[in-house]
């Protein structure tokens, strides 16, 4: 047998009633040494059969299973020799668990191997150090968490030192933070080189974690290779009742829409799919048409979405403005907004007059502009930057250049900064306490963003902060689910929008029943809104500057 196998399956038939139906039907596979696989299928697929197997606790019918290249026998002395190397970590852990107290728990298997109490004492304390079990080491094991039963399940077979670990469903029936642990303690355990076998259901962390998906359908296996080979077979997962993962789905979404390469490696993370979409270089320079025969005048266009709010327009899109300007003071600044609505309701009600992005490119080229330099105030390349883009370079016959600057969040680097920004303005929030902001949403498939930048505040050490958005996903409902997971004493409220306008107003802080204050009111927890647009975060002012001052080397 090949040496890189450490797990072989030749032929496996187990049945549980005399026959009529067969858990395992011909099972054959193999496993090599140091791979993370993850085992997938519909229930009664035999996946837990076929880890029960490998383990001595069932014996096959017919077919032989090899371990390290020998043939695994049934005797007792196998059998333990067995179970020091192979260990399973059962779906409930209160199956595995029977000892007083977690040390007499840890402790148990890897004295009945032999090894001196002081040795064994040094190996528990060790593994409890590795998996974070010395806080609640000396509690009685019926008394902990269901994350903390699958910490310690997981520790009774680490101290043994196996080649290979099982993992039955570890996260079935924990909270996102506990299941956050247990996926931190797989990873420890793959980095130490052991084998490890998951079964799941979790398409999404099976495709960014294995290194091979085996799919079991009736006893045997359908299909075997990697996560791309695997979750790429759209017949195969309908015929296990599975899905693509998301990551997967919206990558060949966007490649449909030509906005990413087909070319480009499938990506295994959400991480990776931002850096795909942040490395995304679109032509911000645009050459006119007209010759310039005298000197050159440039111009800022600063291109907001608007508020009917005077109170936080000065405090945000007039102070991002004045910035700008105040940055390039050689360079005259123009204003346009593109909501519609909103212009015509200021015109109508104090008869005041905020040009469209048409109107301010017919006004600059009137006053002789040849050069614009257009910075929108956006927070996503939305439709709103769509539009103003269109409009913009309908001009383009009476500029000689048209330069467009970024929005807000377009790069991973964006993403960091506007974090670094937020976290300054909040730094004062306690462990116990949530930040849950309300950013606007949007059916453009920029939308992805506000669920990429609120992963990457947890990847970044923030598991208190939240982002959702009034229209799209993340929905209010699916805060909800990940706000009580977390537990906090207390929710504070705060808009991701430049502007703290109608929707902070009203849709976040407002009394009416729909309201996330009310919503979360409702749910038992204290609420403290906290009305401030983006805008009035210096490091956001700054990092708008940042990208006009790049348009300005073009």
């Amino acid at each position: 047998m090949n040496t890189d196998v450490i797990l072989k399956a030749v032929n496996l038939h187990f049945s549980y009633d005399d026959d009529k139906t067969h858990s395992l039907n011909g099972l054959s596979l193999e496993i090599r040494r140091g791979q993370k696989i993850a085992f997938m299928g519909a229930n009664g697929s035999g996946k837990s059969t076929f880890f029960l197997c490998c383990t001595g606790i069932l014996k096959p019918q017919t077919g032989k299973l090899y371990f390290n290249g020998e043939e695994v026998k049934y005797d007792k002395k196998s059998l333990l020799k067995l179970r020091s190397k192979v260990g399973l970590v059962f779906q409930d852990p209160d199956n595995q668990l029977f000892s007083a107290s977690v040390y007499q728990e840890i402790s148990f298997g890897v004295l009945n191997l032999g090894v001196s109490k002081e040795q064994a004492k040094k190996e528990v304390e060790q593994v409890m150090d590795t998996l974070e079990i010395t806080p609640f080491c000396h509690k009685p094991t019926h008394a902990l968490s269901g994350g903390q039963k699958k910490q310690v399940s997981i520790a009774d077979i680490l101290v043994m030192h196996p080649d290979i670990i099982i993992l039955d469903e570890p996260a079935a029936a924990l909270d996102p933070k506990h299941t956050a642990t247990v996926n931190r303690i797989v990873d420890q355990l793959t980095a130490q080189g052991i084998t490890v076998l998951m079964a799941t259901h979790n398409v999404d962390y099976a495709y960014e974690w294995a290194d091979e998906v085996i799919l079991l359908s009736e006893g045997s296996v359908l299909i075997k290779g990697t996560p791309a080979q695997v979750f790429g077979n759209r017949a195969a997962l309908k015929q296990t009742n599975l899905k693509p993962p998301a990551v997967l789905e919206l990558f060949e979404s966007l490649c449909k829409k030509g906005i990413l390469k087909a070319s480009l490696p499938l990506p295994r993370s959400l991480s990776t799919l931002e850096g795909y979409i942040a490395d995304i270089h679109l032509n911000q320079h645009y050459g006119g048409k007209k010759v310039i025969l005298k000197e050159m005048k440039k111009a800022i266009l600063a291109v907001s979405f608007g508020t009917s709010h005077d109170d936080t327009r000065k405090v945000t899109i007039d102070a991002i403005e004045q910035e700008m300007q105040a940055a390039f003071p050689d360079y005259p600044l123009y204003r346009a907004w593109t909501s519609k609505m909103i212009i015509r309701k200021l015109k109508e009600r104090d008869q005041l007059h905020i040009n469209t992005v048409k109107e301010a490119m017919e006004e600059m080229r009137m006053d002789g502009i040849t050069d614009v330099l257009i910075q929108p105030t956006h927070v996503i390349n939305g439709i709103e930057n769509d539009l103003m883009k269109e409009d913009a370079l309908s001009y383009r016959e009476y500029f000689h250049s048209i330069s467009l600057g970024d929005p807000l969040l377009t790069s991973e680097q964006d993403s960091l900064r506007v974090i670094e920004s937020v976290t300054q303005e909040f730094s004062d929030l306690k462990k116990d306490e949530v930040l849950v902001f309300m950013g606007h949403g949007t059916t453009h498939f920029s939308n992805s963003v506000y669920a990429a930048l609120d992963y990457t505040f947890k990847d970044r050490g923030f598991p208190n902060i939240f982002l959702g958005t009034v229209e799209a996903y993340p929905s209010m409902e699916t805060l909800l689910k990940m706000v009580n997971a977390y537990g906090p004493s207390k929710v504070i409220l705060a808009p991701f929008m430049i502007v703290a306008g109608d929707h902070a107003k009203n849709d976040m802080a407002g009394d009416d029943p729909d309201s996330w204050y009310s919503q979360f009111k409702a749910a038992g927890y204290e609420v403290e809104p906290v009305i401030k647009g983006l805008g009035e975060y210096p490091g956001i002012r700054r990092l708008f500057v940042e990208h006009l001052s790049r348009l300005n080397t073009l």
